[in-house]
């Protein structure tokens, strides 16, 4: 029994994932199929953790001003940059919906993909032009 468990796989992920050999790469990629799970993964992650990123893009939206986390601290960003950022945020929180709600419906399978190919495109626009206006 103790060689069917590895214990620091426990710790971090769990006994059902190999984690020891993945990259950043190998988990971007499980994110362009659909993923796996029933109605709890459905409504736990593809409504309730898609909430989070889209309820703080409109607040963002609202005041005008939003957060950008950071390695060495956070920068407060006003005006057009956090318009822009936070349609980033709004966009992540749409991807998270289209890939965990949508891509659980077997017979709607079909609208997560487009849903995630705008909102990847969305995301790197806005984010870039975000940065860029923080930046300056």
């Amino acid at each position: 029994m103790a060689k069917f468990f590895n214990c620091q796989a426990c710790l971090i992920m769990g006994f059902w994932k190999d984690i020891e050999n993945r990259t950043a790469y190998d988990d971007a990629e499980d994110l362009a199929y659909p993923p796996s799970g029933g109605r709890v993964k459905m409504l736990l992650l593809g409504i309730g953790l898609a909430l989070l990123p889209v309820g703080y893009g409109i607040h963002c939206l609202l005041i005008h001003q939003t957060v950008l986390p950071g390695q060495d601290g956070d920068l407060d960003v006003h005006g057009s940059g956090a318009v822009a950022l936070a349609i980033s945020y709004i966009a992540v929180g749409v991807f998270i919906h289209a890939h965990w709600f949508w891509g659980l419906l077997p017979k709607l399978e079909f609208v997560s993909y487009p849903l995630k190919f705008v909102s990847v495109v969305v995301f790197l626009g806005s984010f870039g032009y975000g940065v860029y206006q923080a930046a300056m």
